[in-house]
């Protein structure tokens, strides 16, 4: 093999390693990753999520209550602000009428 052969093959590895480690640091940049290295760092045994994990599928009813509450949230989130700011008006008015009403004048 020629010189010339013998560097485009080394090229070759150091673009594959090179590409490896580039798809690494990606999936390491992703939300996800950060959060896992994140709790890495804080438990490298990952110990508490295990044992997290152990109590959940030993005691699941407590999640539901999370679960419903957290959907609950999302959903009023996607709600637009104007039907929202009407709602609250609408209260605001019916709060002001019954005050109005238990009034005596």
């Amino acid at each position: 093999m020629s010189r010339i052969d013998e560097l485009e093959a080394e090229a070759d590895r150091r673009r594959a390693d090179f590409a490896r480690s580039l798809r690494k640091v990606r999936r390491k940049l992703t939300p996800l990753g950060l959060a896992d290295e994140a709790l890495r760092q804080l438990d490298p045994r990952r110990q508490a999520v295990a044992a997290a994990g152990r109590s959940l599928r030993r005691n699941p009813l407590p999640v539901i209550p999370v679960l419903l509450g957290l959907s609950w949230l999302a959903l009023d989130a996607r709600r637009p602000r104007q039907a929202k700011a009407q709602r609250i008006r609408r209260k605001a008015r019916s709060l002001i009428a019954t005050q109005k009403k238990e009034v005596p004048r």
